[in-house]
């Protein structure tokens, strides 16, 4: 745990800084990239290890960068706050590496709907066991929400290490 220092920001120490920008980051966004490469039927049918962990990484890196689906609404919105006890937290979010939060402006309509669906669609797909719950996490989604989670880490950390998977699909 860690002090959060003003909302949204809780600076990790250089080592630990060091590992996300070297191992755990990198380590999500190859398992985001090889979700797809492995042909794979929809979850309802079979189980795919590598489609799973491709979308909760996902969902985990657009935590990391700020963004967060309205159930109600099925909008994408901002949520910047760590979780905290005590004004302490474990989150990482990208500012406490020396990334920047995803600007959702900069998003188009079409983006912001493929990111609600997906981060929808991985919590009732793979985060939780449910039943007819309509989450549309189907190829066509993963397809198109994976390259854009690509850009937003990259725009948001433009000091990237070169040793960052790219989008190879």
């Amino acid at each position: 745990m860690r002090p959060i220092q003003e909302p949204g920001f809780a600076p990790l120490g250089d080592d630990d800084r060091e590992a996300m920008l070297r191992e755990h980051i990198p380590y999500r966004l190859s398992l985001l990239r090889d979700g797809l490469r492995p042909a794979w039927v929809p979850l309802s049918q079979h189980t795919n290890q590598a489609f799973e962990a491709g979308v909760v990484s996902g969902r985990i890196l657009l935590s990391f960068l700020g963004l967060e689906a309205n159930g109600e609404t099925s909008c994408l919105k901002p949520k910047r706050e760590h979780r905290k006890r005590k004004n302490m937290t474990d989150d990482v979010k990208a500012p406490d590496v020396g990334g920047r939060f995803v600007d959702l402006q900069s998003l188009t309509p079409e983006e912001k709907n493929i990111l609600a669906r997906f981060i929808l669609g991985a919590h009732k797909a793979c985060a939780h066991f449910t039943i007819g719950s309509d989450h549309q996490l189907v190829p066509q989604t993963y397809a198109d929400a994976g390259p854009i989670i690509f850009r937003l880490m990259k725009k948001c950390f433009p000091n990237h290490p070169e040793s960052w998977p790219k989008w190879t699909n």
